[in-house]
């Protein structure tokens, strides 16, 4: 897309990139409980480039014992067919949202930014580019 885009202006950390759905479109400098964890580094200006962030949520031994973590609270939460990318894509985003607001209840759910999404998917793609983006939960 082209960098015109009304949403690629409110980037603020350089990583972003334009979503499919307006409320996507957001950058970790918008978001405070994000921000907070760039925390004083003035050299750090989005939250992908912290080694905690890439410890935390793309290492794929920390990915595997989240994910055991995770079902073993709430039972099985992906179809016994998914591959491990599809795993490690919804575990990443898992444990960012826990790592940043902790623990939030059962179907509230929060916009991940836009640079969080595209590490993620990066470090996890799906061949055919099929990615389901942010779901609000239906009530």
């Amino acid at each position: 897309m082209p960098l015109t885009n009304r949403y690629w202006i409110r980037c603020v950390c350089g990583n972003c990139h334009p979503m499919p759905q307006a409320r996507e479109c957001v950058c970790c400098q918008e978001i405070t409980r994000v921000n907070e964890r760039t925390g004083k580094d003035e050299n750090t200006s989005c939250i992908t480039d912290l080694p905690s962030f890439r410890n935390v949520c793309l290492d794929p031994g920390v990915l595997d014992v989240a994910y055991f973590q995770y079902r073993q609270e709430y039972g099985e939460q992906l179809p016994e067919a998914a591959n491990e990318l599809v795993r490690n894509r919804y575990t990443a985003y898992r444990q960012f949202v826990r790592w940043c607001w902790g623990y939030l209840g059962k179907e509230i759910r929060v916009v991940i930014p836009a640079c969080v999404v595209l590490s993620v998917r990066n470090s996890y793609p799906d061949p055919g580019q099929n990615y389901t983006g942010f779901c609000s939960v239906a009530g």
